[in-house]
Parts: structure tokens; sequence; C-alpha cells
């Protein structure tokens, strides 16, 4: 399928990686250049080049291929949306291929990010639009605020084990607990992002 997206380097890598991730195999210049609708390969062959120079492709003979770091790009995976809120879809149900660079502060293996949804967390300064950053794992302490799932549904917040049940606080007056038997931790919350502007 075509695409309208000019030819430029950051649109080329992006379409060998949607391959790479979808069909496990590099496309040929001439079925980048037709995927972007140029009928001649030297305008795809220069950014080839290019990305060869910064790292991103690695040439074999005449073979191409995405780099380690292509393949693999640094930082922070969004897996999806939570909710702050009453609990919604689950986690791994909400598809995003955005991921956060943030260094060395959270490694890529262990911990990931969700996009907050609804505000049942305000008053620990987690708001809606915010990155939840998730460290991962499967248990937690008394009152850590972790991504947990019920039922199938994800939802942001404090964790209290009590005698006969879990307690699920959220972080806003206007919000009641939630009372369960059963809950599945995702992980444990130890950062959140805002954005002031998009």
């Amino acid at each position: 399928m075509r695409t309208s997206n000019p030819l430029t380097g950051t649109a080329v890598l992006e379409f060998l990686q949607q391959v790479h991730r979808q069909q496990r195999r590099m496309p040929s210049i001439s079925e980048v250049a037709a995927h972007f609708g140029h009928n001649s390969p030297t305008s795809v062959q220069r950014i080839f080049a290019r990305l060869c120079e910064e790292g991103l492709l690695e040439k074999h003979g005449h073979q191409y291929g995405l780099s380690a770091a292509a393949v693999n790009p640094k930082g922070l995976a969004i897996l999806g949306r939570i909710a702050a809120g009453q609990p919604m879809e689950a986690i791994e149900a909400v598809e995003s291929d955005e991921r956060i660079d943030l260094g060395d502060a959270f490694d890529s293996d262990r911990h990931f990010g969700l996009l907050v949804k609804g505000d049942s967390m305000i008053e620990a300064l987690i708001g809606d639009g915010d990155i939840a950053i998730i460290r991962q794992q499967e248990t937690c302490h008394d009152g850590e605020i972790v991504a947990a799932i019920i039922d199938g549904e994800a939802t942001l917040k404090r964790f209290f084990r009590r005698k006969d049940h879990i307690l699920l606080k959220p972080e806003n007056s206007r919000f009641k607990p939630l009372k369960v038997r059963d809950v599945e931790i995702r992980g444990v919350l130890v950062g959140v992002l805002r954005r002031y502007q998009t």
C-alpha cells in the first residue's frame, strides 16, 4: 500500500521497522521506493546510505538490514492507557508504538509507561494525560501505587491488603475504594511524566 508521506529518512526508517515487526523481513530498495510512490530507487539509495552512516542500517554485500539500535530503539514503550477512575480495558489491548527516552533513569527491560485516563489519583499529583512510569513486578507492599488488573481490566490505585480482601484506594475524595478478592499486579508506580504542551 502506498503512502502519502514524504520520502524522508525518518519515514523510511519507520517503514522498515514496521515491515520488520510485522513480517520479520527487510523490504528491498525498490519496494520502499514503490511504497512512497517513487519510480526511481536513487533517492531511497541515498537515504539507505545515510541511515548506514547513522548506524541504523547495516550493509552486508548487496543486502541491507536493520541494526540492533534500529530494531530495539531506546526508551520506554508506552503500552497503552490505564484508568485512574473505573477500571478499563486491559493494558495489552491498547496498541501504541510511542516510546519515551529517559536515558538511564528507567531501564526499558524492567519499566514501561502508561497513559493515565481519569482523575481518581489527582490527590497523589497524578492527572489525566500524565504518563505513569511502572516498574514491572508481580508483588507490592501496602501503600504502594500499582498497575492492577481486575477481571481483565486495568486500573491505577494505591494497594492495601486487608484480612479478607484487597483494597484499591483512589487518591480523590470523590471516588470510593475498590474492594476485591483477586487482583493481578503488573507493576508499581515509580515515576510520573506530565506534558504541559503537545
